[in-house]
């Protein structure tokens, strides 16, 4: 699982029949580092996030899970919105 930013949405007009349901959009994920990635995910997206919005996604058989269709065509999905990071990275100090 990963956390990245929805940069956009996917429409296809010709596609698989297990596919028809399905809402896709383009996904930048987030590195370890809290920078974000130059690659692009495509992700199912059953949750209805919007563009701008930090996610939180699914790769192989629970994002086919998630979607409900474990013979589904998919890679990715999204599984939750995410409110809020609360995290500190190595170079945070802890309070004292």
């Amino acid at each position: 699982m990963f956390i990245g930013t929805v940069i956009g949405q996917l429409w296809s007009t010709k596609k698989v029949a297990n596919l028809q349901s399905l809402r896709f959009l383009l996904v930048r994920p987030q590195g370890l580092n809290r920078a974000p990635n130059t690659d692009v995910v495509v992700a199912a997206d059953v949750l209805g996030a919007g563009v701008g919005e930090k996610v939180m996604v699914a790769y192989g058989r629970a994002a086919r899970l998630a979607v409900g269709d474990e013979n589904c065509s998919i890679e990715a999905a999204v599984v939750g919105i995410i409110d809020n990071i609360d995290a500190r990275g190595p170079d945070d100090t802890a309070p004292t």
